[in-house]
């Protein structure tokens, strides 16, 4: 008799442990927290420094703090090799919703949590942000003739949705690295993008020319204007980054395509 044929979720889970645990590089984007009645959000600058990140003063998220055990889990789709997945549990302190997208050596995902403890001084504060995990060589990808390119996908948060746990923006990644005059540059694009919860549309999004150091690239133009990226996995088969611009606050990730 055969055991018990594991399901898409056991992969997912089995996937998602190995990662965490052997993770060396965590990126966490900004807190952003609203208040209800709030119009506007409150920011909590996030620090990061291998794998641990602090958000604020507050305590730091390390790496091997990341678990899905007790969690609901469902596999949604797969675009582009990378894996869909939905994350949802709760207790008597938070409720938390979770869309992100797992490879094998890193995912990447977007949070929304909201304070429902009546003792809580922020009951009903519901707080948003991207994060990143994974195993980096720190090496810059190899670059062919005509360059190489990343495909996968992008989950983020329209900051109208403010306290819709459920809202959230998804749409088609590409990253593409080629070889510049000054070293390797790479360019990211993000494309229709849609709000799965109101189906509000989006123009697409794109960031070119960033310079590529120690397997990964950035830009700032402000807090509501910047992309941050790194290549992991073996080879820098995969790739995972944070970004925010026009009010959408999210993560992205692809895959080289296979052959």
């Amino acid at each position: 008799m055969g055991g018990k044929v594991p399901t898409a979720e056991d992969i997912a889970r089995a996937d998602y442990t190995w990662i965490t645990e052997n993770a060396n590089i965590i990126l966490f984007g900004d807190a952003l927290g609203y208040r209800p009645g709030a119009t506007t959000a409150q920011r909590a600058p996030t620090i990061c420094r291998g794998t641990t990140c602090s958000i604020g003063f507050g305590r730091p998220f390390l790496t091997k703090n990341f678990s899905v055990e007790g969690v609901e889990l469902k596999v949604l789709s797969e675009r582009n090799g990378v894996r869909l997945v939905s994350e949802d549990t709760s207790n008597k302190h938070t409720e938390n919703t979770v869309f992100g997208g797992w490879m094998k050596y890193s995912f990447f995902a977007s949070q929304a949590t909201r304070y429902v403890n009546e003792e809580n001084p922020n009951q009903g504060t519901t707080v948003f942000y991207p994060y990143v995990l994974g195993t980096s060589t720190g090496q810059n990808p190899s670059v062919p003739m005509g360059g190489a390119q990343w495909l996968g996908f992008v989950v983020g948060r329209d900051s109208s949705a403010k306290d819709q746990l459920d809202s959230f923006v998804q749409g088609d990644a590409a990253i593409r690295v080629e070889m510049g005059q000054t070293g390797v540059q790479a360019d990211v694009r993000f494309t229709d993008m849609v709000n799965k919860h109101t189906g509000a549309t989006y123009g697409d999004m794109t960031w070119t020319g960033m310079a590529v150091s120690k397997g990964g690239f950035a830009r700032r133009g402000a807090d509501d204007d910047k992309i941050e990226g790194r290549f992991f996995g073996p080879d820098q088969q995969e790739v995972g980054g944070l970004f925010e611009r026009a009010g959408i606050a999210g993560a992205f990730g692809g895959r080289q395509p296979q052959e």
